[in-house]
């Protein structure tokens, strides 16, 4: 009798499809668990939308006033 482990994803606890499986073997994370194709695919997305965010907060592209006139007197 031999055991056969099912690799699932960490977030949605799906088995992993035989392209994700490759993947994995291929390119191992560091993460210490494994993801399918979808659940990677939503973190990039959340973490490119939070540096995005983080950038326009920083330089403040959208806190300028109409016309083009600036605050400094001049």
């Amino acid at each position: 009798m031999t055991i056969t482990i099912v690799p699932i994803c960490h977030d949605c606890n799906e088995e992993l499809s035989n392209w994700d499986r490759f993947l994995n073997r291929k390119y191992p994370n560091t993460l210490g668990y494994t993801l399918c194709s979808s659940c990677e695919k939503k973190r990039e997305e959340k973490i490119i939308k939070e540096i995005s965010q983080s950038v326009a907060d920083d330089l403040d592209f959208y806190d300028f006033e109409k016309g083009g006139k600036s605050n400094e007197n001049n």
